[in-house]
């Protein structure tokens, strides 16, 4: 793999910004989609395809993209959709994984399922964490234990851009699953 590109498949890739960041350092985008649901104009997908081109480039609704048309990749990458674990409505209303867009967990986790890459690296914004109000962390920990389930090792952490020298506090929660060898052994830490 260290001569060969490392392939990656690419979801809700809004305008880019993953892509810019892995093609600089010698990945290939192989397939991308960004698809806003309940919107006419799809303004983020036109802006990627008139940077990226429109090979590759899917603007549907990723629960209607069949695992199958999808290439092969290494890498699976996603800045999935926040709004509904985002500060910009209060926590008590925010809907988590049941919500519009929360739910596209479970289209992450499908293809996840259907393509079995060796890795994943998703993006999300720090209150989903605290995903739902009533049940704080629940979200969170359906989501890395599905990816346990379906036999990835995960590890996460929380980033503050302000600490590595950028002018604005943003928080996010990275997600990096490795998929586990067959017959490998779950290795527990020592105290």
């Amino acid at each position: 793999m260290s001569k060969n590109k490392i392939k990656v498949a690419e979801l809700f890739a809004g305008v880019g910004g993953f892509r810019l960041g892995l093609e600089k350092n010698n990945y290939q985008i192989v397939w991308s989609n960004q698809w806003e649901p309940s919107t006419k104009m799809q303004h983020a997908s036109l802006v990627y395809e008139a940077r990226f081109g429109k090979e590759n480039h899917s603007n549907e609704d990723i629960s209607a993209v069949p695992t199958s048309d999808i290439p092969d990749h290494d890498l699976l990458v996603g800045g999935f959709p926040c709004q509904d674990y985002s500060v910009a409505t209060t926590l008590h209303n925010s809907k988590g994984l049941k919500g519009k867009k929360g739910v596209l967990w479970w289209e992450i986790l499908r293809l996840v399922q259907g393509q079995k890459p060796k890795f994943i690296f998703l993006e999300n914004v720090d209150r989903l964490l605290k995903s739902p109000s009533n049940q704080r962390g629940r979200d969170f920990a359906v989501m890395l234990k599905t990816l346990g389930d379906v036999g990835y090792t995960i590890e996460w952490r929380v980033v503050n851009a302000a600490e590595y020298g950028f002018p604005q506090r943003r928080i996010r929660v990275f997600i990096v699953a490795t998929k586990k060898k067959r017959g490998a052994k779950e290795e527990t830490p020592e105290g």
